[in-house]
């Protein structure tokens, strides 16, 4: 699952597996001369979360990012922690950075990493916060129900911009998920590119795990062009999945049409655009967290 802390992106190892949360209160305890101590509740704990990241560099630079927590763990500075369905955690400040190179070129550069990381809430200071942008002064009686329509259409308006965003990070989401099974799949197919009856029998099932990926796609774009109006920002994903529904096509037809002479090359070829459309939605995994963080802290 995607997630962005601050300005750092990353996928979850696993949902379940890959996120842990510890929440808790402190209570005093007073004892008595006669019978059992008593308990009195002082406050909640601050939330402390644990996390494993998965750093690719299909979809980003691993040492960059990891690079990015080793000065946000330096810093001490309170974090936006963000999931990609727009599901805001809250302000944490980063405490511990565990990294494990995973995979690397010959030349030494960092290809795929994992990491786990330690978060502590940021409670802030509650004597000297400012205001939240929402106090405004107070509107003259004659103006009062005018500026009340017009607040409640910008609302309605925000609503569903936010709305269309939301749809958005889904639909992305989905999009990388169905992409890399549909690329794994191709690469088991690959291994059988000398037995091609072996390969052709393969095919129907990586047909349907092309055309799963191509669903999230077809929604993809109408649903960016509706942002585009409102967010420039998000041509970038516009013209990413515009290039991976096309990739996805064109991996699709020679294996569709594939016969026992062809297959070795129309798997090859599969494997070529599939790979092309992962790097298409990852080039825009950057502008779809921003969409997401923006959503989730309210900027949109």
């Amino acid at each position: 699952m995607f997630a962005v802390l601050g300005d750092i992106p990353f996928d979850l190892v696993g949902y379940f597996d890959g996120f842990d949360a510890t929440f808790g209160a402190d209570y005093a305890e007073h004892a008595l001369i006669d019978g059992k101590p008593r308990l009195q509740r002082i406050a909640d704990r601050l939330d402390e979360i644990r996390i494993a990241l998965s750093f690719h560099y299909r979809f980003c630079d691993p040492e960059a990012e990891l690079a990015k927590l080793h000065t946000a763990q330096r810093a001490g500075r309170a974090m936006a922690l963000v999931f990609g369905n727009g599901d805001y955690k809250g302000w944490f400040v980063l405490t511990e950075v565990q990294a494990t190179h995973k995979q690397s070129d010959p030349s030494g550069s960092v290809l795929a990493l994992d990491a786990s990381i330690t978060l502590k809430e940021y409670a802030g200071d509650k004597l000297t916060s400012p205001l939240p942008p929402a106090v405004q002064p107070k509107v003259p009686p004659a103006a009062a129900q005018a500026v009340s329509q017009t607040a409640a259409d910008v609302k309605s308006a925000i609503n569903t911009v936010r709305g269309a965003v939301r749809q958005v990070v889904s639909y992305a989401s989905q999009a990388r998920a169905a992409l890399r099974i549909a690329s794994d799949a191709v690469s088991v197919v690959r291994e059988f590119r000398h037995d091609p009856i072996a390969a052709l029998g393969r095919a129907p099932g990586v047909l349907l795990d092309i055309k799963r990926a191509a669903e999230p796609l077809e929604k993809l774009s109408p649903a960016v062009a509706a942002v585009t109006a409102h967010i420039p920002d998000a041509a970038t994903i516009l013209r990413a999945s515009h290039d991976a529904a096309v990739a996805v096509q064109a991996a699709y037809q020679p294996l569709a049409n594939a016969t026992l002479d062809t297959i070795g090359d129309a798997v090859d070829t599969a494997a070529r655009e599939l790979s092309n459309a992962v790097d298409a939605i990852a080039s825009a995994a950057p502008s779809v967290s921003k969409l997401a963080a923006a959503v989730a802290t309210r900027r949109i």
